[in-house]
């Protein structure tokens, strides 16, 4: 083989080659950018089913939230339903009459007669207040306990002691609801747990409402005698024959206020105030 054929072979080898390196480098580049493609891919759908999972979870925790606050118990409405307690007796003390009502709101109305032996004279009383939810809750889960007070309950012994008439009475719908109804017992003195526990709650606040008007009288007419009132009722919260303080709260606070008092009446006073949590928890200072 010629000189000059010899160089033309090798020149032709060389260029083939290069294509060769080239096409080889383009499909490297090629197969790289499809991997880092692929990656890229991969990486995408498995965010995605990250981000799937996390929307599965939270309408989950959604869904029982919801769940949650739809099965909260619905607080029943007032119907007009109402329970009273009549007490009629001429030696009681220190009422010889009184009605004090209540209806499933929470409003509470008394009317009562003091005894004469106390203010010289049978004085007439009347006050409307707000009874606490818990005692209102109380009164008429009793009254229905008592399938509304229809029987009787009078216990049957012969040798008990006479301690005044008592009568309750229900005016509302029953259990089933639709028609009203109005039902009622009378007794002296009931074995029964359920009456008795009405009876002590009734006579309890009715010994309130008695604490507050003669706090009210002393206040105007003996402020230097209070201090033994407020004493005496501050035993009877302690000993639970009181019931629901926030109902004598206006002259309590009174008191408690007023710098002319003597300072141990205010401090009682304010104990009270403390102890009935008045003013819707609020403490005095």
């Amino acid at each position: 083989m010629s000189r000059e054929k010899h160089t033309l072979v090798q020149r032709s080898v060389r260029a083939i080659m290069a294509r060769r390196s080239t096409y080889a480098t383009g499909l490297a580049g090629r197969s790289t950018r499809h991997s880092v493609r692929l990656k890229s891919f991969a990486r995408m759908r498995f965010a995605g089913r990250r981000y799937a999972i996390f929307i599965t979870v939270l309408l989950s925790w959604l869904g029982a939230v919801a769940q949650t606050v739809h099965e909260v118990t619905a607080v029943p409405q007032p119907t007009g339903a109402y329970v009273a307690f009549k007490f009629d007796w001429d030696q009681g003390r220190p009422w010889v009459k009184y009605t004090l009502t209540v209806d499933d709101a929470g409003n509470a109305h008394f009317e009562g007669v003091g005894s004469p032996v106390e203010s010289g004279e049978g004085d007439s009383f009347s006050q409307d207040f707000t009874i606490s939810d818990a005692n209102r809750q109380k009164i008429f889960e009793l009254a229905k306990k008592t399938d509304y007070f229809q029987g009787h309950f009078e216990a049957k012994q012969k040798n008990i002691a006479k301690t005044g008439e008592k009568t309750l009475e229900y005016h509302g719908k029953g259990d089933a609801g639709g028609q009203a109804v109005s039902h009622s017992t009378t007794y002296n003195y009931s074995p029964n747990s359920d009456i008795q526990e009405l009876t002590r709650l009734f006579q309890s606040v009715a010994l309130t409402l008695d604490y507050g008007r003669k706090l009210a009288f002393q206040y105007r007419f003996d402020k230097l005698g209070m201090d033994d009132r407020l004493k005496s009722l501050q035993d009877m919260q302690a000993s639970h024959f009181v019931e629901e303080l926030q109902a004598i709260e206006p002259i309590l606070q009174k008191i408690a206020a007023d710098p002319n008092i003597m300072n141990i009446a205010r401090t009682t006073a304010k104990q009270l105030l403390n102890s009935a949590g008045a003013a819707a928890g609020h403490s005095q200072p």
